[in-house]
């Protein structure tokens, strides 16, 4: 279960002296805490959402507001919390959601680059993962080459996403089904993007 929220950590604990409360219009020390509010999805932290302020004045424990207290008691907050950032903790999740795309473009444009270069030179044993016009994944397997004629084993199977593929691409399920090509008719299926993949152990 993917959850997808928000929540908060304090990032700083402070003291403003010599200050006025509106409340007990005493002079005293207000105590003061500094919340950090952040996305997360499923308790990964994404991003810093916004920073908050609580004020407690130390003489009759009353939570002040930030628009309760005065220009100079502001002032002296705002001094001490101008440079205050958020943990780079609370960017975990951002960076590792960049660091899988980046991760997922290099593998694909490897994997692309690796196929490109193994369809103009076809193996026996190699196994060519394909798409067909209904939007099915199969296989087929190499199972001889003389010349420019290429003869091969189509899988008996179909799956309906590229990531099963995997699954059907087992010895037992290459039986019946031959079919043979010619070394321009792989690269033409290529070129077409029927071939997605080839591989070769």
């Amino acid at each position: 279960m993917v959850l997808v929220g928000t929540s908060n950590r304090i990032i700083k604990k402070g003291e403003a002296h010599n200050v006025t409360c509106p409340y007990c219009h005493s002079n005293t020390t207000m105590n003061y805490k500094v919340h950090n509010k952040y996305a997360q999805l499923t308790f990964i932290p994404l991003f810093p959402v916004e920073k908050y302020a609580e004020v407690y004045c130390n003489t009759c424990n009353q939570e002040i507001g930030l628009k309760d207290l005065d220009e100079n008691t502001l002032s002296k907050l705002a001094k001490e919390n101008n440079d205050l950032r958020s943990p780079l903790w609370m960017f975990f999740g951002s960076f590792a959601i960049v660091c899988g795309l980046i991760y997922g473009l290099y593998s694909y444009f490897k994997s692309d680059t690796k196929t490109a270069l193994l369809i103009k030179n076809p193996m026996i044993e190699d196994v060519y993962y394909m798409k067909d016009a209904k939007g099915y994944y199969y296989t087929f397997r190499i199972d001889n080459i003389k010349k420019d004629s290429i003869y091969t084993t189509e899988n008996d199977y179909q799956v309906d996403a590229p990531y099963d593929i995997d699954d059907i691409n087992i010895l037992e399920n290459y039986t019946n089904q031959k079919s043979n090509f010619s070394k321009k008719d792989l690269i033409k299926l290529y070129n077409s993007e029927e071939i997605i993949s080839i591989k070769r152990n």
